[in-house]
């Protein structure tokens, strides 16, 4: 399936969260001299959102990022399934420009 989202927004996003996770490494890596798990915390939840955004960018193409099934997920884990929610839930996000939609309508033609 692919569907049309503003790639140069959605590729920014997950430009920055790489760079704040990237960030969060960093300090985690460091001799902890404080409470760290709020850090942590951050870092997981970021790196979640990351992957949802990889796999959306994948879906758009008509591709899954993910085929294997996530840690803790139930045993009748569909990777079409998966990626198709998250395009539901963040594709509304990331509409495409006006620019790349009579082009849009001319390839569905």
């Amino acid at each position: 399936m692919h569907f049309h989202i503003n790639h140069h927004l959605l590729r920014a996003d997950i430009r920055a969260l790489t760079a704040r996770i990237r960030e969060l490494k960093r300090m985690l890596g460091a001799r902890w001299q404080r409470p760290m798990a709020d850090l942590q915390r951050e870092k997981c939840r970021l790196a979640r959102r990351a992957t949802e955004l990889c796999a959306l960018a994948a879906f758009a193409r008509g591709r899954l990022h993910l085929r294997q099934p996530p840690r803790g997920s139930a045993n009748d884990w569909s990777a079409e399934l998966y990626h198709r929610a998250i395009a539901e839930r963040l594709g509304p996000s990331y509409p495409p420009t006006s620019a790349a939609l009579p082009l849009a309508l001319e390839q569905s033609a």
